[in-house]
Parts: structure tokens; sequence; C-alpha cells
């Protein structure tokens, strides 16, 4: 597994990919002690021995940095396979089940690793169930659902809708 520290080639800064980021953060997690999100990024920022230029990378097409956007996918995919659980509103603390992972010392995690292992879909799948209408014989999403599911398209309905309204 190649985890940069943050810098590659001629002036270019190589944030690793939030899949590069899970195990590093499991292993951060693996104190047992609970972290917010905030702290978690730094841990794991040290661990890599990232530099500040890194740290600090903005895209012109992105309102956040990459490494904290991955950061937070690393988060919830690991939260969602069970290997983190969350005790309050962005604070984390390692699961028995990632303790267990951690156990075996896996080279690498990624998605497909969670896959198969802590029913990750299947309680994805579970919680779609949950949301939808109990008289939902057609499959139609409640709204719950659609905004937990696609929240992309609620925005974008959300400000057509108040762009609309602005104009008359």
């Amino acid at each position: 597994m190649n985890i940069s520290n943050g810098v590659q080639g001629a002036g270019k800064i190589d944030v690793p990919q939030f899949q590069t980021l899970m195990l590093p953060l499991l292993k951060v997690m693996g104190s047992g002690h609970e972290m917010s999100t905030i702290q978690m990024r730094y841990a794991v920022a040290n661990n890599l021995e990232m530099n500040a230029e890194a740290l600090n990378q903005h895209l012109p097409t992105e309102a956040q940095n990459p490494f904290n956007n991955r950061m937070g996918l690393a988060i919830t995919f690991s939260y969602k396979a069970c290997l983190l659980k969350r005790p309050r509103r962005t604070f984390y603390i390692i699961s028995e089940t990632g303790k267990q992972v951690l156990l075996e010392h896996p080279v690498e995690i990624d998605a497909e690793f969670l896959r198969s292992y802590g029913d990750f879909y299947d309680s994805l799948m579970r919680r779609i169930r949950t949301l939808l209408p109990a008289d939902s014989t057609d499959k139609q999403l409640s709204k719950e659902a659609e905004i937990e599911i696609n929240p992309r398209k609620i925005n974008r309905r959300l400000r057509d809708k108040i762009t609309t309204q602005a104009i008359n």
C-alpha cells in the first residue's frame, strides 16, 4: 500500500484517497478513546506525517479541502461498516468489531474489505427500508428516505425554488 506523506511530483500535493485513510483511522481509534472528528483528522494526519501544505490544500471547484473531505468519507464508511460507534454527534469510538479487525492485522481496509465485513450493505439496506412508508406498494421513498439517500437532489430542488421565488 502506497501512503504518501502529502508531497509528490513537481509541486503537486498528493492527498491520500479515503480508502487509504481507513486503516490509519482505525489504528488511531484503536486506543479506545472517544475522539471528535477534528481530533481524528489531526491524529491521522500526524500518523501519516502529512505536511501543512497538503492539509491546507484547496481545489478551485471544492469549498472543502480534499483531506477533510476524504477523512469524512473514511469516517462515514468505517461507521457504516460498524467498525466505529458514535456515542454522540461528531464523536466516535472504536467498536468491538473494529477491535477484532485490528487484531487481524489487515494490510489495508477498502470498500471491498467493508463489503465482506460487518454487514455493511445489509445495514445500509435495512436503514433505507425503515425509511420507506409502511403502505408503500410501488416502492416510492418517503421524504425522510429521499433526504437520506439523495441530498444533492433535495439541495438542487430547494435552490431552484428559492431562485424562482426571488425572481417573482
